[in-house]
């Protein structure tokens, strides 16, 4: 699956898992995610990573993963079965439904201090038809959590998570965070109704310094699944390319899953900064 997108004056291949060379339109800077190894480790100028993510194998039977849930996590969705809840899909969302994710998704944002929805990419993913957004109701109709997934037909990959928990004050958090558990676990059930393969939660954090990371950690392994090493690598095309390897080299520099720069392993000195709570950092 290749998806072209731009930031700023840039043009951005990202290019997931399988693909065929001479079908990679041009671009400053390719993005590949989700591979077996890293691609093109041996050229100058390209940087590559080395992560763990948390996939769901969706071909279980649905007691066995139920099974596969932590104790806790199992507890919460039982309960939240009993709130009265909706739960909704968008398999093919609008500009419309785009809009209002990025409005919910940035509010949240904001107030936990990560990247704000980048509108461009995921307009290129509804245009290729790759995007599907789900969310979970409130009895009175307010939206609680909402979920957006890039797709393919077989991986369902989890890219931006919110909840309502900074704006809906008169709903207690924990109501909120089993709505939450409650919207992954049908999410899952969805998915797997469609034929797809793998539910892919994305990254978990190599720095066990940082608590919060960790406790994220913690919230992906309690729907079960199994960890996965996968390899991202980025290859400038052009000039304007070569500007972008140098603004990432900065921007990751302490992060641990950059394994290697211009094809060299890297060398970290004094202890390593946070890591972001996605493998996916793009561009």
């Amino acid at each position: 699956m290749i998806i072209q997108w731009k930031k700023y004056i840039f043009t951005i291949n990202d290019i997931y898992g399988s693909y065929r060379e001479e079908n990679i339109p041009k671009a400053d800077v390719n993005c590949y995610f989700q591979q077996s190894d890293y691609i093109g480790a041996d050229k100058r100028l390209t940087l590559h990573k080395k992560v763990k993510n948390l996939c769901v194998d969706l071909y279980k039977p649905v007691e066995q993963l139920r099974k596969e849930l932590n104790k806790d996590t199992r507890y919460q969705i039982n309960r939240a079965g009993k709130d009265d809840l909706r739960i909704r899909h968008l398999i093919a969302p609008t500009i419309g439904d785009i809009q209002e994710f990025k409005e919910l998704f940035n509010q949240f944002a904001r107030e936990k201090g990560i990247e704000l929805c980048r509108e461009n990419k995921v307009k290129a993913l509804q245009k290729s038809g790759r995007l599907a957004i789900s969310y979970v109701y409130n009895k009175d109709g307010r939206k609680l959590a909402g979920h957006l997934c890039i797709i393919d037909g077989i991986r369902a990959t989890g890219l931006y998570s919110y909840s309502s928990r900074f704006t809906e004050s008169g709903i207690p958090p924990r109501n909120i965070g089993r709505a939450n558990r409650y919207l992954h676990w049908h999410e899952i059930l969805f998915f797997k109704k469609l034929g797809y393969e793998v539910l892919d939660f994305l990254g978990l954090s190599l720095n066990e310094e940082d608590t919060g990371q960790q406790n994220l950690n913690k919230f992906k392994k309690s729907f079960g699944g199994r960890e996965d090493i996968q390899y991202q690598s980025f290859v400038p095309q052009t000039k304007k390319g070569l500007l972008i390897m140098l603004l990432l080299r900065m921007k990751w520099r302490n992060q641990q899953e950059l394994v290697l720069v211009n094809g060299k392993p890297v060398r970290r000195e004094g202890r390593s900064g946070a890591c972001s709570s996605k493998s996916e950092d793009g561009a």
